[in-house]
């Protein structure tokens, strides 16, 4: 456990994905870009943020799905 604690997750994908987004900001920044390397990583586990409905939306939304 104590290793897991230090370097994260056993998972060879994880390793994998973080191993390819080191690789991706190199290139991206010897060739002049300027992205990081968390923008090369997948969003994952992050909530959604979700737009409230007010009752015209679902009333619209209803009429468009007339029969």
């Amino acid at each position: 456990m104590a290793y897991v604690e230090q370097n994260g997750s056993l998972n060879v994908g994880l390793k994998l994905e973080k191993g390819f987004a080191l690789l991706a900001t190199i290139l991206n920044n010897v060739h002049g870009g300027k992205a990081s390397f968390e923008d090369f990583l997948p969003q994952r586990g992050e909530p959604q943020e979700e737009a409230a409905a007010s009752p015209q939306d679902l009333f619209r939304l209803l009429q468009s799905v007339k029969r």
